[in-house]
């Protein structure tokens, strides 16, 4: 009977959606989804669909790769922030991840064929809640929390079909493992104080093709457009399989009480992105993305759905000037700002994000950038007892580039 009582009581705290503290919208479907491009993209407002170059690793849009001449690596380290508040209180938390680690390899570059390697984030769970409560008419002091994730191991490949327009291919292998937790701490020396735990692993595989196409000037015969360049990526539908196993833990035992296995839909994703230099010195861009969340089949719990996700981001970056010695006149200089429309609709209440941010990019020698981004942004609404969470993230990646595998001619 305690036994039944505490797992009725986790479930209670899994399928209700009134919050205390911390950032607990990631507690749902896989967690939050996370968009980050590189920290060079990330102070643009993360918008990097349609921009292309030899000095950075496009994450989002495979066609991007084709221009970059030298073996390239990137490698990022984020943290962030979280200042969460409702009808009841407020509370912060901060943490420190693991941003993404690449590798580009261009195999011709005449052609524009570059092979790319690469691990980074997909999703993130990351809350806390600590509450005195009294359940089922037991007295208790309760902990819930969530950790863990998904990340992707990704390879992808870029080919210059003609002289402006590229494509590529990218497969990804999407793992994770998620936690929940609920710790009782009960007044009634009857019970047990106990640790209730749901651990679910996933596994599945993702594929994204992308173009880009920079011949907007010849075809309208617009000088002024020569410097524009359009990109598109699709994600195709995928299947996510997971294994559940939920824990009870005591002070005098150990149980599995649960088992489980089943697959889940991640839907088709859409995005359309555009990149413009002007007078060589200032770059546009802008994205927009869109998945189709509402048909994914994803546990639906209490008072919480599934809605289409959107995202739009505009940047502006301000290129370092050319042979200058004034160290900060080659600092590259970034602003941007990011709409997103989540997947998550609870209470009735679409769960929104708006960030403005910015950041540097640092000459730290002739190859190499420090990029640094910054984020400041709200997330969710006071609004029918949910959260808002006030978020601040810093970024750090760096990005290098070196002349391997270059063939040397005897003379």
């Amino acid at each position: 009977m305690r036994i039944t009582r505490l797992l009725i009581s986790f479930s209670l705290f899994l399928t209700s959606f009134s919050f205390s503290s911390g950032p607990t919208y990631s507690r749902f479907g896989l967690g939050e989804i996370l968009f980050f491009g590189g920290s060079r993209i990330s102070a643009m407002g993360g918008a990097g669909i349609g921009l292309t170059g030899d000095r950075f690793i496009n994450r989002y849009n495979p066609a991007g790769l084709a221009r970059i001449s030298f073996t390239r690596i990137s490698a990022g380290f984020e943290y962030s922030r979280v200042s969460s508040e409702d009808n009841t209180g407020s509370s912060d938390y901060a943490r420190g991840d693991f941003a993404g680690l690449g590798f580009a390899i261009p195999i011709s570059p005449a052609d524009g064929i570059v092979w790319s390697l690469e691990s980074a984030p997909y999703s993130r769970v990351n809350y806390a809640i600590e509450r005195a409560d009294s359940q089922l008419g037991i007295q208790s002091k309760q902990v819930y929390a969530g950790s863990g994730g998904l990340s992707t191991v990704s390879t992808a490949l870029s080919w210059k079909v003609v002289e402006d327009f590229t494509v590529g291919t990218k497969f990804s292998y999407l793992y994770g493992r998620t936690r929940q937790s609920a710790e009782f701490n009960f007044t009634d020396p009857t019970f047990v104080d106990s640790d209730i735990s749901r651990s679910t692993y996933y596994s599945g595989f993702l594929f994204t093709g992308g173009v880009m196409y920079e011949g907007i000037s010849s075809a309208l015969n617009i000088p002024t457009l020569k410097s524009l360049s359009l990109g598109a990526i699709i994600t195709t539908p995928a299947t996510l399989y997971a294994d559940d196993e939920d824990l009870l833990t005591t002070r005098t035992s150990f149980d599995t009480t649960r088992t489980a296995s089943s697959k889940f839909d991640v839907p088709l994703g859409l995005g359309l992105g555009f990149s413009y230099t002007f007078s060589e010195r200032y770059i546009f861009t802008g994205d927009y993305v869109t998945q189709q969340w509402s048909k994914t089949n994803l546990p639906r719990l209490g008072g919480v759905d599934f809605q289409n996700s959107s995202r739009v981001a505009l940047g502006v970056e301000i290129l370092p000037e050319r042979e200058v010695e004034t160290y900060m006149r080659r600092i590259a200089y970034r602003l941007g700002f990011s709409y997103h429309s989540s997947y998550l609709k609870v209470s009735g209440e679409p769960i929104t994000e708006f960030f403005l941010t910015g950041g540097v990019g640092l000459p730290i020698a002739t190859e190499a950038r420090m990029n640094i981004g910054l984020h400041l942004g709200f997330r969710g609404t006071i609004s029918n007892n949910l959260q808002k969470d006030t978020v601040f993230r810093l970024s750090f990646s760096l990005s290098a580039s070196e002349p391997w595998f270059i063939r040397i001619e005897e003379e």
